[in-house]
């Protein structure tokens, strides 16, 4: 896929994030039925419920919506790095694996150092901790491959840990809105406990904070959770490439260290032979 295909695709699945979350709050937050007629308009008027908008369902939420709101603010902020940071092209650098790779097989590894440490991300912070294992021209491919696994192991952890994040968002969520349910419910029992059991205007707030809480806390875990999977799904694509691409460059940098051992050797063993031949 092209990289204005992958493009496409992000913000399709941002909008549709965004789209869900507006949607259920608006259904959530839709308006009040009008009266029956002009007839009975003055009769019913006291009976109205008033406008419900989405600052009044947040006040009627209670504290727990504080929290909440802070983390679908984390949530959006954590999707958009996350669907930034796992494109293919900011970790893997995928323009400058010929120039790397051409240098790797003239042997100008200090060469290939800069260009990693000119453009950082996990392939060139990966295959850089590679190279600093080789000196003076000794290839120890079994240091080289302990080093780049211990760079690779870093690096990916390091990577993962804002996605791993919005996991966390997506079960705390709903855990507060549980928590603002049963603060709500509490305090509704109380005004029962008060004598108004009679009056259900008196329990209406608390048992609409109790509401308001859970639908709010579902309504920024779910989008939240679809995203966790779908970017680390995509994180660990980038990272089985990652594998794929250092397999090959430290292969084509043994081949290329053996041609030059090849070619060091052969004149002096044809020098070797020619005596013999007189």
């Amino acid at each position: 896929m092209t990289q204005s295909g992958k493009r496409f695709r992000q913000a399709v699945l941002l909008l549709a994030a965004m789209a869900f979350l507006g949607g259920a709050l608006s259904v959530i937050a839709q308006e009040a039925p009008p009266a029956a007629g002009p007839a009975t308009a003055a009769v019913e008027s006291s009976q109205v419920a008033p406008r419900t908008t989405l600052w009044g369902l947040v006040k009627q939420g209670g504290w727990t919506m504080v929290p909440l709101g802070l983390l679908s603010v984390a949530a959006i902020g954590l999707i958009i790095h996350g669907a930034i940071m796992t494109q293919s092209g900011k970790m893997l650098t995928p323009q400058l694996i010929p120039s790397i790779q051409e240098e790797l097989m003239r042997l100008q590894l200090d060469q290939a150092k800069s260009i990693c440490a000119g453009t950082p991300c996990l392939l060139t912070n990966t295959l850089h901790a590679g190279l600093e294992r080789v000196s003076d021209g000794v290839l120890d491919v079994p240091s080289m491959e302990k080093a780049m696994e211990e760079a690779s192991v870093h690096e990916i952890t390091a990577g993962m840990k804002p996605i791993n994040y919005l996991s966390i968002i997506a079960q705390i969520a709903p855990m507060l809105g549980l928590l603002g349910t049963v603060s709500g419910m509490i305090k509704a029992f109380q005004k029962i406990g008060l004598g108004g059991m009679g009056k259900p205007e008196l329990l209406a707030a608390d048992i609409g904070e109790a509401m308001v809480t859970t639908a709010t806390g579902l309504i920024i875990g779910i989008p939240t959770m679809f995203f966790y999977f779908y970017l680390k799904s995509r994180y660990l694509s980038n990272v089985s490439e990652l594998t794929r691409i250092l397999g090959n460059l430290c292969h084509q940098l043994v081949a290329a260290v053996r041609r030059g051992a090849e070619a060091v050797t052969a004149p002096g063993a044809a020098a070797g032979t020619a005596p013999a031949g007189e």
